[in-house]
This record gives C-alpha cells, structure tokens and sequence, in this order.
C-alpha cells in the first residue's frame, strides 16, 4: 500500500516546497536543496515540484532568493530606524554583518551559485537596498557620482569579507563581538570618506 499523498491547492505548494527550503537552509545550509528532498519534505512526488519548477536549479534559486529577500527586509527595517545618512549605512552593513553570524544557513544559501534563476526579481532585493545606501552618500555629497560603484566595491567587500572569515571555522577568524563590529565599520566609513582624496 502506498503513502498517501498531501493534496495541494495551485500556488500552494510552491509556497510550500519555498517554506521546506527555508528551513532546510536554515539548519543545513545548502546541503539538502534537491528537488527530491524537498519533495519528501512536503510529502508529495518529485514529478509534482517539476510542475512548479522547471528544474531543481530553478527551485534552489527561488530558495536563494527568498534568504535575500529576508535579508533585505531586515536591513529596511534597521535603515528605518535611523536618522541620519552615516547611522543608516552603518545599519545597513551591521545588518548584513549579523544576519551572516545569526542565520549562517540562510547566508549561505543567498550567495549560492545557481545555473539557473528564479522565475522573478528580488523583492525586496538586498542589493538595492545596499546600493542605496551608497547612493545616500552621493545624494549627501560625501562622495562623487563617479565614486559610487567603486565605493560599493569597497564597501561590500569589506562587510560581505569579514562576515565570511567571522562566520567561519578558522582559528585565527576575526572576533565577532558588537565591538569588533562597530571598529570596522568605523574603518569602512573612514575609507570611504578619506578616499575621497585618492581622486584628488
């Protein structure tokens, strides 16, 4: 005798192998993101998610995409909450910081390389809202329109680096601590501004 089989509505399973992949990511990184785990997960036939998604790269990229989108919902959120454009960059790299060292499944699985993408856009995305965040800087004046992409270069290496190394099992790792934190961001802040004189 068979396993029955949970019957879904249109649109509701996809939500449900997301909400599956979710979890998975967040306890296994992207270790368990095939289609026929997932399938198992929510207990219906592999032959049922390749009617949501066109292959189990697509679906592994729509689970990626939703660890961004969370991500970008939590920098909107601390962004809000700040005043002035300097505290709002630094909220924006604090939040990516934290959400790589508190959520280190999902981190993971927003950067995975997919050979396929999601079947749409990011949104929120993540990269806006941090690129938005440079462009605050120009908007402010503290840097030039032809600084901003090479500032977001710097900018992102900077937080997306140490995040890694901090979130690693290297001995030698940085610390992790709000301390730590708010020194580098500090640095950043001061790369950026004091770079100014390198286009001088």
């Amino acid at each position: 005798m068979g396993t029955m089989k949970t019957k879904y509505h249109h649109g509701d399973l996809e939500e449900a192998l997301l909400a599956a992949g979710i979890r998975e990511a967040r306890s296994t990184g992207t270790r368990n993101l095939g289609v026929n785990s997932l399938a198992k997960e929510v207990n219906v036939s592999a032959m049922a998610v390749y009617r949501h998604f066109s292959s189990g790269e697509v679906l592994r990229a729509s689970i990626s995409q939703q660890a961004r989108e969370e991500l970008a919902r939590r920098m909107i959120k601390a962004i809000a909450a700040e005043k002035d454009v300097k505290n709002r960059f630094r909220a924006t790299g604090r939040t990516y910081i934290q959400f790589a060292l508190k959520e280190p499944g999902l981190f993971a699985v927003a950067f995975v390389a997919c050979d396929e993408g999601p079947k749409r856009e990011d949104n929120p995305s993540a990269w806006m809202v941090f690129q938005d965040s440079i462009l605050d800087l120009c908007n402010a004046g503290l840097i030039e329109p032809a600084e901003v992409e090479d500032v977001a270069a710097f900018a992102w290496a900077a937080v997306h680096g140490y995040a890694i190394l901090a979130g690693g099992s290297d001995p030698k790792r940085p610390k992790s601590n709000e301390k730590t934190i708010s020194q580098l961001l500090d640095r950043v802040w001061a790369g950026i501004i004091n770079g100014r004189e390198l286009n001088k």
